[in-house]
């Protein structure tokens, strides 16, 4: 399932953001010294410590009045450039969006429509804002309108920090008025018998998953039906084979006030035979106590394999449960309280077998989950809103601080990469360096162990040839990954700002695992490059361009 996210380490990640502050601080220092004492000669120390006090007293003791009037005239000067016409682009796309998604009495899931409108709002938003911010300050220099500003008694970080303010005021402006247009669009175009989609589901996941083979023995894993993505294993149908869940923590009084406990399954068939194909696979589903040696069934429900309906795939126990125990003579109907008899130590076990023989059904640990209280769709929308918001104030950050020392369309570039490589390829540096520190190595080698193996032919298990140059090859690669392990340091994880999935999906978003990390992301970004935008607009001379 890729609504569960792993949950955002807050100690250990700003840790790491000290430790690679520290260090960037440390080399850029020291950086300085060498540059002011290659350009001035003996003068050179003495005014590198003049700028770095004079860059303190400047970061510390601002004017936020004078701020504030910067940021005020930023925003009058985008207002001018007709900044605000991505607006009605984007009224535009929802003007012929419906043809494209369907009329709306068609029997469609609420999913697309959800997606249109926080997708469109996130590639426009995000291309206004790398435009607004990496070419404001470029286009004031050329123009020589900044030269009003910085003849004044400002501070050259308050005018930085009144252009990221400003900018900022027209993106959130922007932003408020798509939204609220987009929710009204959601709610008047998705068909009615969706409309029981556009909820905020609160899952509660299971913190351990464990098998049973078919002897009914503890297994690793369950069975591995030759399915290429390994995320799913699969319980045999007619046998003892099961997947155990075991919920910790449980909010047990506020089950007890909803007296009944809801579970959701996302379970997947594999058909070994056809049969009837309008027939859905089942599977039983028990509430376990190793402890007391308890097991009591709580029904036989379907899988749902093909059906959209969240509501279809909800199982409603009540507190109060009565079985048979069939290990006694007599079978006699028993009582027991699914909180008071049924939790061993505060843990809840739920146990799912198959009932179809030779037919199986594929399970994941968060393809199982208690569904707490549900929430409000607007709730869920306002927060992956919110979510693209922290968006674009990280590109407003980095955007507006790399216009400082290059170009606009030079900071558009390496803005808009920064965003690129932060989405798309963060998994991969972040599986390859866990590779890196579990094996010490990576599959094909680095780079240039790839090149000599591309120019070779040799494939990515066949091993080198043991000699000097192999050696000297490994030797360079691990500098490479060195200098890319802290270049990564720098690369924003922009996975937690991915949030439209949520909504879309039925789903909350979580504050802890996504909403948080996008938050101290952008707090993150903002001291160390309004630093870098501070020291590259002082050595600028702009009075004298």
């Amino acid at each position: 399932m890729v609504y569960e996210k792993q949950i955002f380490e807050i100690g250990p990640a700003i840790l790491q953001w000290l430790l690679t502050l520290g260090v960037c601080g440390v080399l850029a220092i020291i950086l300085g010294f060498v540059a002011s004492i290659a350009a001035y000669g003996s003068k050179g120390t003495k005014i590198a410590v003049d700028t770095i006090q004079r860059g303190f007293k400047d970061l510390v003791f601002l004017s936020w009045n004078r701020i504030y009037a910067n940021a005020l005239l930023t925003f009058k000067e985008a207002s001018r450039r007709k900044a605000f016409m991505i607006g009605f682009i984007f009224l535009l796309l929802f003007m012929f969006g419906g043809w494209f998604l369907g009329r709306a009495d068609v029997e469609k899931p609420a999913k697309p429509y959800v997606i249109f409108v926080l997708t469109s709002m996130s590639f426009l938003l995000i291309l206004m804002t790398l435009l607004v911010a990496c070419w404001g300050i470029p286009a004031d220099v050329k123009a020589r309108s900044i030269h009003t500003v910085v003849t004044k008694p400002v501070r050259r970080s308050e005018i930085l920090l009144g252009r990221m303010l400003g900018y900022a005021w027209v993106i959130s402006l922007v932003l408020l008025g798509t939204s609220i247009v987009g929710y009204f669009w959601i709610i008047s175009k998705v068909p009615e018998n969706a409309k029981s989609q556009l909820i905020a589901r609160v899952p509660f996941y299971s913190s351990n998953l464990e098998f049973l083979d078919r002897n009914g023995d503890k297994a690793p894993t369950g069975i591995n039906v030759g399915d290429i993505w390994e995320y799913r294993s699969f319980i045999e149908g007619g046998t003892k084979a099961a997947a155990i869940w075991t919920f910790e923590n449980l909010d047990v009084g506020a089950i007890r006030r909803a007296k009944e406990l809801r579970i959701e399954q996302s379970f997947e068939a594999f058909r070994t035979y056809k049969g009837d194909v309008r027939q859905q696979l089942r599977y039983n589903l028990a509430v376990i106590n190793p402890a007391k040696n308890l097991r009591v069934p709580i029904g036989t429900y379907e899988v749902e394999e093909h059906n959209v309906d969240v509501q279809s795939a909800l199982v409603t126990v009540p507190l109060d449960l009565t079985y048979r125990d069939t290990f006694e003579v007599a079978a006699l109907e028993k009582s027991v309280n699914l909180l008071d008899d049924l939790l061993d130590d505060g843990k809840l076990r739920l146990e799912v077998t198959a009932l179809e023989p030779q037919q199986y059904i594929g399970v994941a640990q968060h393809d199982l989950f208690v569904r707490l209280p549900d929430g409000y769709f607007l709730t869920s929308y306002a927060k992956s809103c919110f979510g693209l918001w922290l968006l674009l104030m990280l590109i407003v950050i980095i955007g507006t601080s790399s216009s400082t020392f290059v170009k606009g369309p030079v900071a558009t570039i390496l803005t808009g990469s920064l965003v690129f490589v932060g989405f798309v390829f963060r998994d991969q540096i972040d599986k390859t360096f866990d590779a890196l520190a579990k094996n010490q190595e990576v599959l094909g080698g680095g780079m240039f162990e790839s090149i000599y193996r591309i120019v070779t032919q040799m494939n990515q298990q066949s091993p080198l040839p043991d000699n000097i140059g192999t050696d000297a090859i490994k030797f360079i690669d691990q500098g490479v990954f060195g200098m890319m392990r802290l270049v990564s340091a720098v690369i924003p994880d922009l996975r937690y700002f991915s949030t439209s999935e949520f909504p879309a999906n039925g789903f909350d978003v979580p504050w802890n695992a996504m909403l948080l990390p996008s938050l101290l992301i952008t707090l993150a970004f903002l001291i160390p490059m309004t630093i870098l935008g501070y020291f590259s607009l002082q050595l600028r001379e702009l009075e004298h361009k």
